[in-house]
C-alpha cells in the first residue's frame, strides 16, 4: 500500500507522527510526505527513510490564489503517485488536499483535527466572518473523507454539530500520544527548586498573558521561584512580540529558550508543568511533561482539561483567570510531597491513556488496517 501523509510542515510530521509512519515501515507499506518549501525539518524527514515532496504553500495566510496553486499542486502529485491512503494534518492540508483528492485519485482520504486554531478561539466580526468560510472549506472537505480523528470529544461536539462532519465518520483518539520511552524521566526524587515550565509558541491563545499576569503576583511572595518559556514568536495575529518577551525577561519574570527539538533536555530539571491555553486538541506538550513524571497546571477547557485529573496529576484553572493560575501555582510551591505525588501520578496516566503505540493501533483500527 502507498501511503501519503501531508502537513503544512515537516515537524507535524517528524515530532508527532514518526512512530505511526513506522509502523507503515513495518507493515511493508511505501510512505511519502507532503509539506510546505517554507520548512526547516527536510533532514529529520530524510532520516525517517521517506521521501519528502515539497509544494507551495502559504501557511498562516487567506489568499485564495495561493491556496488555488496548493490544491492543484496537490493534485498533480496525486494523480503521478496514485496513492491508496492519504492523510491530512492541519487546517490547510485537510481542506484543499481532501478536495485535490476528490479530482485526481482514488484513494482513501482521512484528517486529523488537531485542535480549532485562532479562526474558532475568540469572537469579533472578522472572526465571525472567516469562521463561516472555514466551516464551509472544513463541510465540503470532510465530505471526501471516509475517517475524521478527534483529540477531543468537545471538537469532535463542534463539528458534528455545525453539521462540518457526519457523527460516523469520526474517531476519538487520545492526542499524537507520547514516546514514553523517549520521554521518561531520570529521577525519581523531591526537586526542590520551584521551577515552573512552559513549552510552546508565545501566543496569547497560549494563555501567556495570563501567565505572566500570574507570575507578577507570585514573585511578591515567593521571588525564589522559576519561571521558564520554552517557544518562539511568530507571525501568527495572536503572537506575543520579541520585545515582549525581552521586556519579561528584564523585569526578571522569567527566563527565555527559543524553540528546541531536545524537549527532554530542557524539561529534565524543571519541576511543574504549566499550559493555561484557551483551548487545544491534546496538547503534546503536555504529553511530554506527563511523561517526565511533571504535575500539571492547565486550564479547564477542551483538550486541555482531559490530561488533568483534579488533585491527582494536577491542577486545574479557569481559562483566562491569572488570580486562579497564581493561586495553583501557590498550592503547589508550598507542597513538595504533593509536586512528586502528582508527578508520579502524570506518569501512570500517560502510560495507561497517552501511550503512542496505543493510540497507533486506534488510528489503524479506526483506518480499517490490520497489522
Amino acid at each position: 500500500m502507498k501511503v501519503i501523509l501531508v502537513a503544512n510542515i515537516g515537524f507535524t510530521i517528524t515530532n508527532f507522527r514518526s512512530e505511526l509512519i513506522q509502523k507503515f515501515i513495518d507493515r511493508g507499506d511505501t510512505v511519502k510526505v507532503i509539506c510546505s518549501k517554507e520548512d526547516d525539518f527536510n533532514n529529520a524527514l530524510l532520516d525517517l527513510g521517506i521521501e519528502l515532496i515539497q509544494v507551495d504553500m502559504d501557511r498562516k495566510g487567506m489568499n485564495p490564489f495561493t491556496d488555488l496553486k496548493t490544491c492543484y499542486q496537490f493534485s498533480r502529485i496525486f494523480k503521478k503517485e496514485k496513492p491508496d491512503l492519504i492523510l491530512n494534518y492541519t487546517i490547510k492540508p485537510v481542506i484543499f488536499s481532501s478536495l485535490a483528492a476528490h479530482f485526481s485519485c482514488k484513494a482513501k482520504v482521512a484528517s486529523f483535527i488537531t485542535g480549532l486554531g485562532y479562526v474558532f478561539i475568540g469572537d469579533g466580526f472578522k472572526k465571525k466572518v472567516l469562521r463561516s468560510i472555514v466551516k464551509l472549506f472544513y463541510r465540503t472537505a470532510l465530505s471526501i473523507n471516509f475517517r475524521v480523528f478527534f483529540q477531543n470529544i468537545d471538537d469532535q461536539d463542534l463539528f458534528v454539530s455545525n453539521k462540518m462532519v457526519h457523527q460516523d465518520k469520526t474517531v476519538l483518539i487520545n492526542g499524537s500520544g507520547v514516546n514514553l520511552n523517549k520521554f521518561k524521566s531520570t529521577t525519581s526524587t523531591i526537586k526542590m527548586d520551584k521551577s515552573f515550565a512552559f513549552v510552546g509558541r508565545l501566543l496569547k491563545d497560549k494563555g501567556i498573558g495570563e501567565l505572566i499576569d500570574a507570575i507578577r503576583i507570585i514573585k511578591k511572595s515567593y521571588p525564589d521561584a522559576n519561571f521558564h518559556l520554552c517557544g518562539d514568536t511568530d507571525n501568527n495575529p495572536a503572537s506575543f512580540s520579541k520585545s515582549d518577551v525581552a521586556n519579561w525577561i528584564k523585569e526578571g519574570l522569567v527566563t527565555h529558550t527559543v524553540f528546541t527539538d531536545d524537549v527532554k533536555r530542557y524539561l529534565s530539571n524543571k519541576e511543574v508543568f504549566i499550559l493555561p491555553s484557551y483551548r487545544e486538541g491534546t496538547p503534546r506538550s503536555t504529553l511530554e511533561a506527563m511523561a517526565m513524571g511533571m504535575p500539571v497546571i492547565t486550564t479547564d477547557v477542551p483538550g486541555c482539561r482531559e490530561t488533568v485529573k483534579e488533585g491527582h496529576n494536577g491542577l486545574k484553572v479557569r481559562v483566562k483567570d491569572a488570580v486562579d493560575l497564581a493561586n495553583a501555582i501557590e498550592t503547589l510551591i508550598n507542597d513538595p510531597i504533593l509536586r512528586q505525588k502528582m508527578g508520579i501520578n502524570s506518569l501512570e496516566l500517560a502510560q495507561e491513556r497517552y501511550d503512542v503505540h496505543k493510540v497507533n493501533d486506534s488510528i489503524f483500527k479506526g483506518l480499517d488496517i490490520t497489522f
